[in-house]
């Protein structure tokens, strides 16, 4: 898939080449087998002499927070970025981040800077393109809110995308077919000095409320219009049911946890059993948020 002379160049470039790396390194489930090839991407120039010479078939990677990989792996290639794109700076009141910084770094970042806006990331782990990419956020209140501008990479081309042109949803960005490098977020400054307290606010919300000392993958599902999934899972009686190693958490009946050797397998037996008991009792049809790589 990756030849001598392709692994040369990118190699040259400052990229890090892994040949069946184990996916459970860099996954919050601590579940998936090898890929065929784990390459990490420095900068742009490398990331572009990677879309030159190396074929489509291949995944992005952030921190692995809302993913789950096969027990047998991935058979392609998987990309990670870091290096340059985990910088973050700051100009008035906006606050420009590399894909692959952590947003819980960003915030950190506004927060030093009087920055409001981002609040509701406090807790949520993962990077910034993947928060964006999935739009991530509180009940209420999403990343989107705060959003520019987007830079992507599709294929060889740049782009700069402003927010009028983007297409955010629920849980969604529009962001599909691109590779994201670069988010710009615009801010406002924290005259009330209010921000510290609702991030604590937030934090302390999810610890009480979500099972973040065991390995998980976040939401499981995405929240019906008008509904809970977690209250649904838990009036359906499916709270503390196993498969394997997997336990659908007691705390939270949106969460799946992995007690110790689960395998993709468990998680996917749950997966299953939750949507069914959930059809069956409410009529409604649940929609994995989790990405489920095959």
């Amino acid at each position: 898939m990756i030849s001598k002379d392709t692994a040369y160049k990118l190699t040259l470039a400052g990229c890090k080449i892994l040949r069946r790396e184990p996916l459970s390194k860099y996954c919050s489930f601590r579940i998936g087998g090898p890929a065929d090839f784990f390459i990490e991407i420095p900068n742009e120039q490398a990331l572009f002499v990677f879309f030159k010479n190396v074929p489509a078939n291949y995944i992005v990677l952030g921190s692995g927070t809302n993913v789950l990989f096969p027990d047998k792996g991935y058979n392609g290639i998987v990309l990670r970025l870091t290096g340059d794109f985990k910088k973050i700076s700051v100009l008035e009141d906006e606050i420009s981040s590399g894909s692959a910084a952590l947003l819980s770094n960003v915030l950190q970042v506004a927060l030093k800077n009087d920055l409001i806006g981002l609040e509701c990331a406090a807790g949520i782990p993962g990077t910034v393109g993947g928060a964006v990419y999935g739009n991530t956020g509180s009940r209420d209140k999403w990343v989107s809110a705060v959003v520019k501008s987007v830079e992507v990479y599709e294929n060889l081309k740049k782009e700069l995308i402003n927010k009028e042109k983007m297409d955010f949803n629920y849980r969604k960005s529009g962001f599909t077919d691109c590779v994201i490098t670069r988010v710009n977020f615009s801010l406002k400054k924290d005259t009330k000095n209010g921000s510290l307290k609702e991030v604590s606010k937030n934090i302390q919300k999810r610890l009480k409320t979500q099972p973040l000392n065991i390995p998980n993958a976040g939401s499981i599902f995405k929240n019906p219009d008008g509904f809970s999934t977690g209250k649904l899972i838990e009036e359906a009686g499916l709270k503390g049911k196993r498969a394997g190693g997997a336990q659908i958490s007691q705390m939270h009946g949106n969460f799946i946890v992995n007690t110790g050797g689960a395998f993709s397998e468990d998680i996917l037996t749950l997966i299953n059993l939750m949507k069914e008991k959930v059809k069956e009792k409410f009529n409604i049809t649940l929609e994995t948020e989790v990405k489920i790589i095959e």
